[in-house]
């Protein structure tokens, strides 16, 4: 099975260096989004940008997921 990397980005590139097996592209994608939620959790920012990029074992990006910012008054809740 392939191997992904599931960077953090925020302007500035979290790199995962051990990565997740994962059987498809699709699965990637749910696993990405648990982080996201767990990153949002665990280090809530006011940072709209803020994202998990999939990286696929080729070092492709296949997609990205965002990861939710606390609303702020520059970012309110929607």
């Amino acid at each position: 099975m392939p191997r992904y990397f599931f960077n953090v980005e925020d302007g500035h590139r979290f790199f995962d260096a051990s990565g997740f097996v994962c059987e498809n592209d699709t699965a990637a994608l749910i696993r990405a989004s648990v982080l996201a939620i767990g990153v949002s959790l665990d280090n809530p920012e006011d940072d709209p940008q803020r994202r998990i990029a999939i990286i696929n074992d080729a070092g492709r990006e296949i997609g990205t997921v965002p990861v939710y910012s606390k609303p702020s008054y520059q970012n309110p809740a929607k």
